[in-house]
């Protein structure tokens, strides 16, 4: 992971950042299917904060882009031609 900009000057802490890699294990799908290792490369950008209080953290929260991951570990987006409308 490297860290591309971190802002601390209050709570929360701020860090934006690219994790890079190799897809090597087990990846579980939204739908709850599992992708077994591609050997893939990856690269995706996020941002993280965190809280912290009496030299604790309190909270965590990562945000990326999912479909960015997906789409580089082949994933395909697939539209319904005749979405339901509901009746």
């Amino acid at each position: 992971m490297t860290v591309w900009h971190m802002v601390s000057c209050a709570d929360p802490v701020v860090t934006e950042w690219v994790l890079t890699g190799t897809h090597e294990g087990p990846f579980l799908l939204p739908g709850g299917g599992v992708l077994d290792g591609t050997g893939r490369p990856v690269a995706v950008r996020g941002t993280s904060t965190c809280s912290v209080g009496n030299d604790k953290i309190i909270t965590h929260r990562i945000y990326y882009d999912q479909l960015e991951l997906y789409s580089q570990l082949g994933g395909e987006i697939v539209f319904d031609d005749h979405p339901s409308t509901g009746a």
